[in-house]
Order: structure tokens, then sequence, then C-alpha cells
């Protein structure tokens, strides 16, 4: 079935029936791999760097010759050889997707698989979180898209409907938010309904785009590019003294995996946040990217439990900034393919990131994060550490501070790596202190505000043990209320009712706390 939009309610369906060929093509990518692979091997053993491995290639044959060096001696062979295993690999495709059905209907979504191990996975829709669209390079030249329906209980729980035509997975994703509740589009009358794949993808208010330039360069910038970079070039300056020289490079080859291993990473990394553009939807934000595998996904702010603005220390000629979130029902560090959901801005100015943090967290101004990351020391309205926490953090311990805002705490860190983390009252679960034996002795303690699983954890560390105690009270009875309280966006950052004080400026008695 490859007719466009909805189809009726409650009846099994197909996938697209190019569906196989996608699968088949991922197999082939494979061996292409595999090649490339063996043909790497053979010109680093050329120049004299093979078998840095230690150990028996168990991949030689009688004669000592591996299965490439014999499929290049008998080129007729291996072809007609490739040709059956890729005959075999379509036949499974095939038969998978003859057996594959999927429905929407009786309150859940429903994916059937399988002939001789049938597997039969359901998702409630009141479960639903989200559903993303990925879009793979193949996928995408034949118009075809992935449809990704994530529910609460984080990976393991996904459903994943490949390949569906590309209006009809948009179709599919509205009618599936619509019935679950979750509806993050913005609701203007007279719109029209997108019909074409441009409009599908382009939908939402624009807000930025990331130029594929700058992520370039923002990636190369990285610790461990910078860290390679600087041993190599030692290297080759030891290399030219006659004592050492002959030492030195002999150590260079050792360096060859680590290069490969950080320039796959740093490449993972563009691959994953190419292209990328943020749009306003309404109730959430839309994110669109990915070089090889463009992938849209809207996230509802009521997802979003905590918010973090950093920059490294090799960002700081430059001045870029990253934003990352926890969301609700990822789970994880926001590693892997966590990492999409969770970066909300892979690099851009200070500008574009209070653009950004403007339509996550309206309840705080943009001069509060800009005092968040760029203060230092006394901050009107901020309370820091105590001059004897110099002992434990000497770097950073003047710029450390926290501020309540009227509905997030903020929390500040970092002098080398600048941070400022926002964890809306409504979605912080539990504050905790703790202290180590040397922070006793000082008086002092570490305070955790701990909201959804993510890769932003609020700490901040070394306080006074009264301002700490101060901060857990403070943030403890907020969060209370914030729970107790309705509002248009339940959980996100959004401004409170007028009426509301801030309990940091202007702190009321016990029983104005509990009227509130």
């Amino acid at each position: 079935m490859t007719a466009a939009g909805p189809q009726p309610p409650g009846e099994w369906q197909r996938l697209h029936p190019l569906s196989p060929l996608l699968r088949g093509g991922l197999v082939l990518l494979a061996l292409l791999g595999y090649a490339a692979s063996q043909v790497f091997d053979s010109v680093l053993a050329s120049v004299g760097f093979g078998g840095m491995v230690p150990g028996p290639d168990l991949d030689e044959g009688p004669g000592g010759e591996g299965p490439f060096e014999q499929a290049i001696a008998h080129p007729l062979l291996a072809l007609v050889a490739l040709l059956l295993f890729l005959a075999v690999i379509a036949l499974v495709n095939w038969v998978s997707w003859r057996f594959s059905r999927f429905r929407v209907g009786g309150g859940q979504v429903e994916l059937r698989q399988g002939v001789l191990f049938r597997q039969h996975r359901q998702v409630r829709l009141e479960r639903v979180q989200a559903v993303e669209l990925s879009r793979p390079l193949l996928a995408r030249m034949l118009g075809l898209a992935r449809v990704v329906v994530q529910s609460a209980g984080g990976s393991d729980s996904t459903l994943t409907l490949s390949f569906v035509d590309l209006v009809r997975a948009e179709a599919l994703r509205e009618h599936l938010l619509d019935l679950a509740g979750r509806s993050d589009e913005a609701t203007t009358a007279g719109r029209a309904a997108p019909t074409t794949p441009d409009a599908v993808i382009g939908a939402g208010h624009p807000v930025l785009e990331v130029p594929n330039g700058r992520l370039f360069v923002a990636t190369i910038l990285h610790g461990s590019t910078i860290l390679l970079g600087v041993v190599v070039v030692g290297a080759l300056l030891v290399a030219g003294v006659r004592s050492v020289g002959p030492l030195a490079l002999a150590g260079v080859p050792a360096l060859l995996p680590v290069a490969i291993a950080v320039g796959l990473n740093r490449a993972k990394e563009l691959l994953t946040h190419g292209n990328f553009r943020l749009a306003d939807a309404g109730t959430g934000v839309r994110v669109q990217e990915g070089l090889t595998d463009l992938r849209t996904t809207t996230i509802p702010l009521h997802r979003i439990q905590a918010l973090e603005l950093v920059q490294p220390l090799w960002w700081r000629p430059v001045g870029w900034w990253r934003i990352r979130v926890n969301v609700a029902g990822s789970g994880g560090s926001g590693d892997g393919e966590g990492e999409r959901e969770t970066t909300l801005l892979p690099v851009g100015t200070l500008d574009e990131a209070l653009r950004v943090l403007g339509l996550l967290a309206p309840g705080v101004p943009a001069p509060g994060w800009t005092v968040a990351v760029l203060g230092d020391g006394p901050d009107p309205g901020w309370r820091g550490l105590p001059e004897r926490a110099r002992v434990l953090d000497p770097v950073a311990w003047r710029r450390a501070a926290w501020a309540d805002a009227a509905s997030a705490v903020l929390l500040r860190s970092g002098r080398l790596t600048r941070r400022a983390v926002a964890v809306p009252h409504a979605r912080i679960q539990s504050v905790t202190l703790r202290q180590g034996w040397l922070q006793s002795r000082l008086r002092l303690a570490t305070v955790h505000v701990v909201p959804a699983p993510g890769p932003v954890a609020p700490v901040l560390a070394h306080l006074d043990c009264d301002e700490a105690e101060l901060l857990l009270a403070d943030v403890t009875e907020r969060a209370r209320v914030a729970r107790r309280r309705s509002g248009p966006r339940p959980g996100s950052l959004a401004p409170d009712p007028p009426g509301l004080v801030d309990w940091t400026r202007h702190p009321p008695p016990p029983e104005e706390r509990e009227r509130h």
C-alpha cells in the first residue's frame, strides 16, 4: 500500500514495498565497508605498519591468503558468490516485509513481524512521548521515512516502522500525536495542511539554522583533537633531537589507532548534528538534523526537565555555546541515539543561545542567563561560595553560585568551561545534600538538584552548610508549590502567574509560604 495520507483506523497495513531494498542496501554498505577495511589493512602492510596487533590471523586460508586476497585472485567466482549472497539477503528481507503489519486502533499502535520467530509489539497511545521521523540517505533518495514511536520507558520501549512514504509518515505522525493527546503543533486558524515533502519538513516557525561550516570547525575544536595535535607536534619536535629522535619516530605508529578513534568520534558528531535547524512548533520545538540520516522530531516543552548552557574552554575565543537538556522518557546520559534529542543547539553564538533559551525557558529572562554564564563574584540576586571553599576549588570558587528565578532554580559553575543550569521547580524530583570528610571539617556541603535522568547534572559544590540548608528548604518548598499549581504548559519553564513573589529577594514567613 503506497497511497499517501492516513489509512482507515484499525486496519492492518503494510510498510512500503521498497523497504526490503533499503534493508538490503544496508547489507551492501556493510560489505563495502568490510572491503574498504581490507584495502586499508593492505595499504598499512605495504608501508610497513602491518601486524601492529599481535596474534594469529584467523582469516588466513591454507595458502596464507585471507578471503579478500582469494576473492581478488578469482573475481568471477567472487562475483557469483556476491550475487547469490545479495539474492538471499533480498529474499529474506522480502519475506520479512511480506509478514510485517502495523495498525493504529484500540487505543494503541501495534507492529507484527517475523515468520519463524514472530514478534508482536504494542504501545499504548497514552504512553506515547514523541513520534520521530528518520530519513537515512537512501530513504531520502526514494522519498521514504522511518517512523519511530517513543514511549515512556526509554530507548528499549520504542516502536519503529521502517519504511513508509514521507507524506504518509507525516500524516501518521500527526494522527498518533492527536490520538495520544500530545499534539505539539501550533494551531492557527486557516493554516493549510502541508502537502509536499518540503512543506512537511519545514512545518513550524523557523528559529535558527546552524551552518555546517561552523559545525565542522566546532567539531574540530575539541579537547581530544587538540590533545592529539599537541602530542603529534611534540613528537615531531622531539624527533629533531638527535639522541631521542629515532625513539620518538618509533612511537608515531602507535598514535594511529588513537587518531582513527578520535576521527571517528568527531565524524559521528558532525554526521549527527549536520543540517541542524530548530523551529517553534507552538507547545514544543521541532528539530531537524543529520547529514546522512536526516531526522525530524518535535520535543514538547512539558518533557524538558532541565537545561544547560555550556561553553568549553576551546570555544571561548570564538564565543560559541551549546545547549543541552534532559528530556523525560529519553533516559541515559545523552550518548548515542539520545544525543539527538538532548542537544537543542550543537553550536551557536550567545545571541542565538539566548533566543533558543527564550523559547524553552520563557520564565527566565535573558539578563538572568547572561549573568549566569558571564557573571563572576557577588552579582545581585546570586548566592555564592564562602572564601574557605578556595581550598577545594581554587580556580572557580568565586564564580560558582545559585539563584532562584520565578519558575526555576539557576546554578552556575566553572571558570575554564562555563556552565549555567536551569531546573524548573515543577520538574525537581528531589534535592540532596552530601558532605565529604574534608567538606565536613570546612563546614561545606554539595547540593544535588535531581531532575529526570539526562546529560545535565545540576550540582553546586562546596556551599556553606547554612547556605546549603537554605537552598534545600527553598527549592523543596518551591517545587512543592509548583507541582500543585496548574498552568498552560505544565512542567515547562513558563512564567508564573501574577502575584507570585520571588522568595530569593523577598523571603516570606512560614505561614505566607504555606498560603502560596
